[in-house]
């Protein structure tokens, strides 16, 4: 017990010590707080690391930039990929002992699966259980991703430079795509359920006077759209918000110009990184749940 205590204050010491450093490149290094907000939770669209033309005759020509936020997302991907095929595989073999890996994997999965996606979706909604369980692993992956601190500097095109960290979720772009994703499936699964015409016409309840169904169709439209927006905004807030807090804080509280706040700038920032850490999760968590609700309501007969 002695000798961890020991260790604790060591590691707590190297802590200040990369924090001070840290905190004098951050007040003398830059002009101002934006640049490292913006180097934080934006992308390197303008200098990217790598650029390939893109082109097909007349039909395709754009160039498509390797950005951070491009390699972060790939992967977020293969993680997922990989997480899945390391667990079917040590599932494989039952009778052995499973790893710490392995633990928290199934038990997360076995949660999601029975108690929260496979729960909301009911008997007939089965068969998207495996979509809304991709739809949170490759979430969490790309939070958790998000969290990691800007350590590799990697040279892009313009003889500049770029860290490969930053919030992906962030980037409106990212979470858009995923909630459009999740608006063709539920459409889609509407549709394959009802058939197209009493998908469609299904959104009007019925009874309604006849000047007011064009008036009630277009609202439930734009409701049913609002969906997959309202997911998309809800990640992207929560994430450019916690990532702004974690770069704004620490500055405010290293401009106070003395040395004698690091050791409570580095506890004050260690709680909202473990907040940061517990969003990453809820955030996949609500985003795949919803994915489910909206599903739910696609393929129910009430709908």
């Amino acid at each position: 017990m002695f000798k961890e205590v020991i260790l604790m204050k060591k590691n707590f010491v190297l802590i200040l010590i990369f924090f001070t450093i840290f905190s004098t490149n951050m007040v003398y290094g830059a002009e101002s707080i934006n640049d490292y907000i913006m180097e934080e939770i934006g992308d390197n669209t303008e200098h990217p690391f790598y650029t390939f033309p893109i082109r097909f005759g007349h039909y395709l020509n754009f160039d498509f930039k390797v950005t951070k936020h491009i390699i972060l997302v790939t992967i977020a991907g293969v993680l997922s990929v990989l997480s899945m095929k390391y667990l079917a595989h040590k599932l494989k073999c039952p009778f052995k002992r499973p790893t710490y890996l392995q633990s928290i994997l199934e038990g997360l999965i076995d949660y999601m699966n029975k108690d929260v996606i496979g729960a909301t979706l009911g008997e007939e909604g089965k068969r998207y259980v495996p979509f809304c369980l991709t739809i949170f692993l490759f979430v969490l992956f790309s939070n958790i991703l998000g969290l990691i601190p800007a350590l590799i500097k990697v040279t892009t095109e313009g003889g500049g430079h770029a860290y490969l960290a930053g919030g992906i979720g962030a980037n409106i772009g990212f979470t858009g795509a995923i909630a459009i994703i999740v608006f063709i499936v539920y459409v889609f699964a509407g549709i394959r359920k009802k058939g197209i015409i009493k998908y469609w016409t299904g959104l009007v309840p019925k009874g309604l006077p006849l000047p007011l169904i064009p008036i009630i169709w277009v609202l439930e439209f734009i409701t049913l759209f609002n969906r997959a927006f309202a997911l998309a905004i809800r990640l992207f807030a929560n994430i450019t918000g916690g990532h702004i807090m974690m770069m704004v804080i620490p500055y405010l509280i290293i401009m106070s110009g003395t040395v004698l706040v690091a050791p409570f700038a580095v506890l004050f920032l260690s709680f909202i990184y473990v907040l940061e850490m517990f969003v990453a999760v809820l955030q996949a968590y609500i985003f795949s749940l919803l994915s489910a609700v909206y599903i739910g309501i696609a393929i129910s007969d009430e709908h």
